[in-house]
Formats: structure tokens, C-alpha cells, sequence
């Protein structure tokens, strides 16, 4: 009998920032009633100006409250500032966010001031890793101006506290397009609620996704465009003026900047169309018109455009789906496998057309098409010990051998085989891995002696979709680093995972984000796990498997399962 399931929610603070749009002069703006409640501002907050006869240490507080100003201001903030000092001070370009603040230090006319728990983002509100302990402690000068402290010199940054963040800054995407011009990208940032949110989002967007993602993504907006000339959104429709030169944009490159554009706009619930121009000059879009949908662009869906969620298993060595109906709802798709060939860890590309497996000696790989007269085949490869494969939208069949030596990459393509180079995985102890849909992000899980790690590296690719090379294994901050032991690993979006543990008889999944950013989310689930099985696909519910049942670690559903089934995963 199932035991009882436990789920126990942790809020961990987002820190988060997309501050370009913050306003840095003037009153602050009224609040926007209409806004969607996605968007929108929750309490006005006027902080107070300084105190008169107030110290040191007091003025610098008082500095750091008026950065909590909703809707966004710099404006109360430079009131605690020297007028040079209010001129001159720039926060845009990075943003601090904090858990505590720690000790002052005072020897007037100094304060110091230090930052706990805290990280920074980059002026698109790109989360850039946690702060050193030098960088950690901020130094103000004061002076006295008409008897009265006032900041002289301030760090050029907004300082915020990240419960205020987790309250008036959304976790968004950029959306961008990988070489081949096929599917688009996703690319995490945080950008600030309220009326701006859809100017923020344009303006992040049209930055670009910068030089370290050169061959891994690009975008299709004009060159030139660093900043919108107006975002406007009256009546559900967007109007964006670009500065910039289309004439070199062919058909294909207009669609994918309308996709882009729809894609990263949708998450503001306000904007139902987009309409573009570019210099004040209406663009009429190839498919699109002089205005288009926010839900246009569809063929280029990170998830592929045929993204569903059924599900997989292998059945007496037989590949069989669940239809979902009453009954038994497994239905064979592929059952050569049970005659010829003993297999395991099966994966199902994401048009569900094809699948793979890994031979029951872990040294081949068997691939076989899902039509009625769907045939049996063996990939180009011969290994050691090969890991769980994965596929992505291209057909690439993503493979990890394991030796003596550590882990070798690896693609199938065809009746080819590509090595691929990833510095802090090939080589190493990996456990797990997996490969984006769109063909841009590779995770994998790293055993070592006291804990595992997880780490993310992006590939780079040419425009005719051959992977070139990846970048270095980024380690991706998880709450038990120290001791975490994973059981195993699995999608739940484009850009996030869920790692989960087995401590004693208690389950314990953490969402990991593939920016590196905390996540909120931080569960249990009293039972034995021996896997999790997930998908990118919104919709798609998250399974722990225990013995012969399919466990939702959130929504208490279960899901009996045949004895004889095993290797349970999604499509894609």
C-alpha cells in the first residue's frame, strides 16, 4: 500500500533584477490597476526623505529602504545622495540582491555596510552567481552638506532585499534562435511587475543574448536596435518602434524576429497583438501582417511542434504508450524488441516517431520507428557502459559512454557518430544526463565521493545544425551540495530540471535552474524512489517511480502500473 505523501513547499528567494527601465528621475508613476495580476505592482511604497539630524549610519539605511520604492524609482533614493553624487550615481547597469544586512561598519565619514546571501544580475536582469565576500561589503562616503550627512559616494549598483524581489519581480524568458533558424531558445532573466514589464522584456530582448552565446543562439531583430524606440501597450496591443535596417531580413529571418517577438511578449497577459515598426514605419511581416498574434510563431516552439505528453514504457521488451483510457491503456507501438533484443533505458524522440534503447549489456543501442511496420535497427556505436539516451529536435540521438577513462559525448546523426568535447564532463564520473529539445543545453550529473553535482554546459552549433563544440560545465548551485547523492534527474520547462534524492525513506526533489538562479520550489514525498520521470511540456505532470506505481510528488495522483512494465518515460 502507498504510503502518504508529504510536500513540504520552500520559498527561497529569487534573486532577481531587470533594471534598465527603472525610472532614475522624476515622481514615481501611479500604479497600474489594470495591469494583469502577473504584472502588476502589489502596494504602493513612498519611502520617507532623510531625516534631518540623522547620522551616519542612519542616511545609509535610510539609502538602502528608498531603493524599495513601488513602482520602481531611483528617485527617493537619490535624495539621501550629495547633488554631484545624485548626477552621477548610475544603478542601472547591475543589481544586488540581498538577504540580510550584516554588520556596520562606521569611522566617519565611512560606512560600510555588509550584504548576507547575496548575488548579482547584469543590467538585462540575467543572473550572473552569488557575490564574493569581498564584494559583499559596500563602502558609502559622507559629507555634510547644509549641516546635514548626506551620501557622497555610493556603489553604482540598486541594492534590494530579495523578499522584496520575490514580491515585484517576475521570472521571465528572452526568446532567441539557435544557428539553424529552426527552433527558438529560451534564455532566463528577471524583470520588474508593473506597466514596464513589456518595455523590459523588448528592451532585454533587443541586447542580444551576448558574446558567450556566439554559436549557440542569435537573434533575428535588426542590428543596431539596442533599445526600443517606445513600447506602448494600449487595448491587449503591443506597438514596438525598433530603430534599425531590415532590408537584408529575407522572409525566414522576419518570421523568426515576429516569433521571437511573440514568444518573449505573451508573458505579459496584457499584450494580445504586436504591432511593429521600425523608425516610426509600419513593417508588414511575411505570414503576419501589419500586426500578429501573440501565439504566432508555433513552428518554432522550444518544445518541438508536435510537443505532447504520453507516456512510455517497455513492456515484456515490447515498447508500448499509454493511451489514457479505462482498462489497460498500454497499447504495443514497437514489440520486435521483445523477439530479438534485450533492452533498457528507452527514449522516445519528441515527434514520437522514433525510439531507442540501450542493450540489456549497456554496449549498444537499438533504434526502431513507431510506424505499423516500424523496423529494428543498431546505431553506429559500440561502448562500455552507455548511459539513459536522450534525443533532441534535430534527430540527434545524444549518447554518454562510460570507461576507465570517464565519460565520452556523443551524437548519432544518421548512420554518423560525433565525439563532442565538453570540458567538465568528458572525462568525468557521470551519473545522468540530458540534452534540451532544442539542442542548445547539456546537464549531467557528476558522482563524486561525498556528493554529486550537477552541471550545465551549452553547445554551439553551425548554421547547417553540426556541433562544433561546448562550453565549459557550469556547477549549478543546489541546497545540499555538500551532501547531495542523486537518484535522478528530469525536464520540468525548457530551463529547468528537478533533482531528486533518497534520504532514508523520505524522497526529497529540488527544482534546479539551468541559469543558476535559487529555485522555489523544495519537496518531499514519503516513499522510495528509484527515478523521476518528467517533460519540458507545460502540461506534463512530474512521476516518481515506486515499485509498480507512478507517484505525483505535488498533486497526491497515482498511477497503477502493470507488474511487468518498467523504463516508464515521456515522449521526448
Amino acid at each position: 500500500m502507498r504510503t502518504s505523501l508529504a510536500v513540504i513547499m520552500t520559498a527561497i528567494a529569487l534573486l532577481v533584477s531587470a533594471c534598465s527601465n527603472v525610472p532614475d528621475s522624476g515622481p514615481v508613476q501611479q500604479l497600474d490597476l489594470d495591469a494583469p495580476d502577473a504584472q502588476e505592482e502589489v502596494i504602493p511604497y513612498n519611502p520617507g526623505a532623510p531625516r534631518a539630524g540623522a547620522s551616519p549610519g542612519e542616511i545609509v539605511d535610510g539609502f538602502l529602504d528608498a531603493m524599495k520604492a513601488t513602482p520602481m524609482s531611483t528617485a527617493y533614493a537619490r535624495r539621501y545622495l550629495t547633488k554631484d553624487a545624485a548626477m552621477n550615481w548610475a544603478p542601472a547597469g547591475r543589481t544586488l540582491v540581498y538577504g540580510e544586512l550584516g554588520s556596520h561598519g562606521a569611522s566617519s565619514p565611512r560606512v560600510s555596510v555588509e550584504l548576507e546571501d547575496a548575488g548579482w544580475l547584469d543590467e538585462r536582469g540575467v543572473w550572473r552567481g552569488g557575490l564574493a565576500a569581498s564584494q559583499a561589503i559596500l563602502d558609502f562616503e559622507l559629507i555634510r552638506t547644509e549641516g546635514e550627512w548626506r551620501i557622497s559616494s555610493a556603489p553604482d549598483a540598486l541594492v534590494i532585499e530579495e523578499d522584496w524581489f520575490l514580491t515585484h519581480f517576475a521570472r521571465s524568458n528572452l526568446y532567441y534562435v539557435e544557428p539553424t533558424g529552426h527552433t527558438l531558445v529560451p534564455e532566463p532573466i528577471f524583470a520588474p511587475k508593473g506597466k514596464s514589464y513589456a518595455t523590459t522584456l523588448v528592451s532585454s530582448l533587443l541586447s542580444g543574448p551576448g558574446e558567450e552565446r556566439k554559436g549557440v543562439i542569435r537573434s533575428a531583430l535588426p542590428s543596431g536596435a539596442d533599445e526600443p524606440r517606445s513600447v506602448a501597450v494600449r487595448d491587449g496591443i503591443a506597438e514596438v518602434d525598433l530603430a534599425g535596417d531590415l532590408r537584408d531580413h529575407g522572409s525566414e529571418e522576419l518570421q523568426l524576429m515576429a516569433a521571437q517577438l511573440a514568444w518573449t511578449l505573451r508573458q505579459d497577459a496584457s499584450v494580445d497583438r504586436i504591432r511593429l515598426t521600425i523608425d516610426g514605419e509600419p513593417v508588414v511581416l511575411p505570414g503576419y501582417g501589419d500586426s500578429f498574434n501573440v501565439d504566432s510563431g508555433g513552428g518554432y516552439d522550444p518544445n518541438g511542434t508536435s510537443a505532447r505528453v504520453d507516456l512510455f514504457a517497455l513492456r515484456g521488451g515490447a515498447l508500448v504508450t499509454s493511451s489514457g483510457e479505462n482498462g489497460d491503456p498500454w497499447v504495443p507501438v514497437l514489440g520486435e524488441w521483445a523477439e530479438s533484443h534485450g533492452v533498457t533505458d528507452v527514449a522516445v524522440d519528441a515527434a514520437g516517431s522514433t525510439a531507442a534503447a540501450i542493450t540489456s549489456d549497456r554496449t549498444g543501442v537499438i533504434v526502431g520507428g513507431l510506424a505499423s511496420d516500424g523496423r529494428l535497427g543498431t546505431a553506429p556505436v559500440t561502448g562500455t557502459r552507455l548511459l539513459r539516451p536522450s534525443w533532441d529536435l534535430t534527430g540527434r540521438l545524444w549518447l554518454v559512454d562510460k570507461d576507465s577513462t570517464g565519460a565520452r559525448v556523443m551524437y548519432v546523426d544518421g548512420d554518423r557518430q560525433v565525439r563532442v568535447a565538453i570540458p567538465g564532463v568528458t572525462g568525468e564520473n557521470v551519473t545522468r544526463f540530458l540534452v534540451s529539445r532544442d539542442g542548445t543545453r547539456f546537464v549531467a550529473v557528476i558522482g563524486g565521493e561525498s556528493s554529486d553535482r550537477i552541471v550545465v554546459s551549452r553547445l554551439r552549433a553551425t548554421s547547417k545544425g553540426e556541433i562544433t563544440t561546448a562550453t565549459s560545465a557550469v556547477l549549478l548551485p543546489h541546497p545540499d551540495a555538500a551532501t547531495m547523492q542523486v537518484t535522478d534527474i528530469a525536464w520540468t520547462s525548457p530551463t529547468t530540471i528537478v533533482a531528486v534524492q533518497q534520504i532514508g525513506s523520505t524522497a526529497l526533489f529540488q527544482t534546479v535552474s539551468l541559469d543558476g538562479a535559487p529555485s522555489a520550489e523544495r519537496y518531499t514525498l514519503s516513499d522510495r524512489v528509484t527515478g523521476v520521470v518528467g517533460s519540458p511540456v507545460a502540461s506534463a505532470r512530474l512521476y516518481a517511480t515506486s515499485g509498480w506505481n507512478l507517484l505525483d510528488p505535488l498533486d497526491r495522483f497515482d498511477l497503477q502500473l502493470p507488474s511487468d512494465l518498467s523504463d516508464v518515460t515521456y515522449q521526448g
